[in-house]
């Protein structure tokens, strides 16, 4: 686990109980299970463990994780408990399109 906390540090990634995380999105958890060390992308699908070599490997491939930006369609859609306040900012600062279309003229 200081193996994992330390390239964690090292990637600007935070550890929590739950995975790592960047810019409080989830890239994914990291572990190692009889010396093997894998690693499980958030995004995957079928949440399947890939085989690393080291932790710095495993954090690695997590740095890889394209991180996405939901738009302000998923954000309307979202409960407005689980907005992260980055996400209640871009809520804030949208313009309609008639706003936009007034503001350029």
């Amino acid at each position: 686990m200081c193996e994992i906390a330390d390239q964690c540090e090292q990637f600007g990634f935070e550890l929590l109980d739950d995975g790592i995380y960047k810019d409080e999105q989830k890239l994914g958890s990291i572990g190692c299970t009889d010396g093997c060390w894998w690693v499980i992308r958030a995004t995957s699908v079928h949440q399947q463990k890939i085989p690393c070599d080291s932790a710095l490997d495993a954090v690695w491939e997590l740095s890889m994780v394209e991180l996405t930006q939901p738009s302000r369609e998923e954000l309307l859609n979202k409960p407005f408990d689980e907005l992260t306040p980055q996400e209640w900012e871009r809520l804030r600062e949208y313009q309609p399109l008639i706003e936009r279309e007034l503001v350029a003229a």
